[in-house]
């Protein structure tokens, strides 16, 4: 299947041009999707290169879906009984408990039917996949940070 993006020119922001996918682009966004989740996370504009643009493009369909059930998860594990798990990073879930009204609102917001912008989608995948981020952390600093991601994740969803 052959995919056309519009992308900006190099030498003038003002218009875009057409371009094709090449097998690079896509090699490219399998290979550096965290540094390309970090830009879009900063606001770097998708279509200003191809693998931004095809990773926006990949965020915003089922990865989407994939971190609010991520969330969801979480959410459940800090609820159950606390069960060693060797498979994951160690997660405190007094600080999931304490950010869990705004987790719920994005994870919900994330499996909802509304289209959703790709720097909160890039945003919430940093916050999942980032093992020293706050989502990680056992402090009272660290449950404020988590707050205040979920919000900024939360806000940079709407379009």
């Amino acid at each position: 299947m052959s995919v056309v993006l519009l992308i900006e020119d190099q030498g003038d922001a003002s218009y875009v041009v057409p371009r094709r996918v090449r097998l690079r682009d896509r090699v490219a966004v399998r290979l550096h999707s965290a540094s390309l989740d970090a830009a879009l996370a900063s606001g770097v504009a998708p279509e200003s290169s191809p693998a931004l643009a095809l990773r926006a493009e990949q965020l915003i369909g089922p990865v989407a879906r994939e971190l609010g059930n991520s969330l969801c998860q979480i959410l459940l594990g800090a609820r159950e009984p606390r069960r060693p798990r060797l498979h994951s990073a160690p997660i405190s879930w007094a600080v999931i408990a304490a950010a869990e009204p705004e987790m719920s609102r994005l994870a919900l917001r994330l499996l909802g039917e509304q289209p959703v912008a790709v720097r909160g989608v890039a945003l919430a995948r940093e916050l999942v996949s980032d093992g020293r981020g706050p989502l990680y952390g056992h402090t009272a600093q660290d449950s404020a940070a988590l707050r205040e991601t979920l919000w900024q994740a939360l806000e940079a969803l709407e379009l």
